[in-house]
């Protein structure tokens, strides 16, 4: 192989690494964070069961929760690529959190999805009823 084949070899392959990680990046905790920050009308921080989280809600469709250091999750979840997976307990904890918050906003509620975003940042998926328009706080 002569030295100029090589070396644009070296290009592509350097250009697939570049497009890779792009594309994981963009699945992972920081591009959700991202999206769900800006385009979903609901901002909050609630308080269940003594613990404090951080919701982000598209009203009757998804939301993001994660604990209230937010920030400090995000970072682990871009760090890792969102590859760092939460233990069943912290995944059950979540989802209570989530049913209990589900429950105070609307009725008959049931969680249709769930993508663990690494670094204690879920995104759940879910359908309702009705809006009960009641606060947890």
């Amino acid at each position: 192989m002569t030295v100029s084949v090589a070396r644009e070899l070296n290009k592509y392959k350097n250009l697939f690494a570049l497009i890779a990680l792009l594309l994981l990046l963009h699945s992972c905790g920081l591009a959700k964070a991202i999206d769900y920050s800006f385009y979903v009308p609901e901002h909050d921080e609630y308080e269940i069961k003594g613990k404090c989280y951080g919701i982000e809600n598209q009203p009757g469709e998804r939301l993001l929760i994660t604990d209230c250091g937010g920030y400090i999750n995000v970072l682990i979840a871009t760090f890792t690529l969102g590859l760092s997976i939460s233990s069943n307990r912290t995944l059950e904890a979540y989802q209570n959190a989530t049913k209990e918050y589900l429950d105070s906003k609307y009725e008959g509620c049931e969680i249709t999805g769930l993508k663990d975003l690494g670094g204690r940042i879920f995104e759940i998926f879910y359908r309702c009823e009705s809006e009960n328009k009641l606060s947890i706080r």
